[in-house]
């Protein structure tokens, strides 16, 4: 056997077993939950009628007027479900959510009386918000938004990251 194909048998004989070794690694391996795209970034406001006028200045966009979301659950032990006023426009692929926290307490007003206003949240899209929760929630995230079996979730990273993901189910991705 020349020394060529002592080298081609070998490399062959290494590729095959790499082969082999990664597609068992993979197969092994949970599906990695954050997988989906960015889709939105939420900034909390505190007069989203007067924030409304300016974003739609200065990105050249009209804002709709703002709706009240009542009813927001939360998760088990965290207090009585929440409401916000908020708005959307869309700039490019990402939506900018305007939300002005109104009623008792929420992680929007808890986040606008620590930091002031600004960005709260960047939103994916998953295909599985429990096992985004989980995966989140096992590097350090506090789970503050959402219930089991619902389409959506907050998970709350600003102490180590500086924001809140929100999570989006299959049922609410735009």
């Amino acid at each position: 056997m020349t020394r060529f194909s002592e080298r081609l048998l070998i490399g062959s004989i290494g590729f095959a077993l790499g082969t082999v070794l990664a597609l068992q690694m993979v197969q092994g391996q949970e599906a990695y939950p954050l997988d989906g795209p960015l889709n939105q970034v939420g900034i909390v406001v505190r007069d989203i009628e007067t924030s409304s006028r300016v974003f739609g200045d200065v990105f050249g966009v009209e804002v709709p007027p703002p709706i009240i979301s009542r009813g927001i659950p939360v998760p088990p032990g965290r207090g009585d479900a929440v409401e916000v006023k908020r708005t959307e426009f869309t700039r490019g692929n990402v939506a900018i959510e305007l939300v002005e926290p109104v009623g008792g307490a929420s992680p929007w007003r808890e986040h606008l009386e620590a930091h002031g206003e600004g960005v709260h949240h960047l939103a994916f899209t998953v295909d599985d918000v429990g096992a985004a929760v989980a995966f989140l929630e096992d590097r350090g995230g506090d789970w503050v938004l959402g219930a089991r079996g619902v389409d959506f979730a907050y998970v709350d990273l600003t102490p180590e990251l500086g924001f809140t993901i929100e999570l989006l189910g299959p049922s609410l991705a735009p």
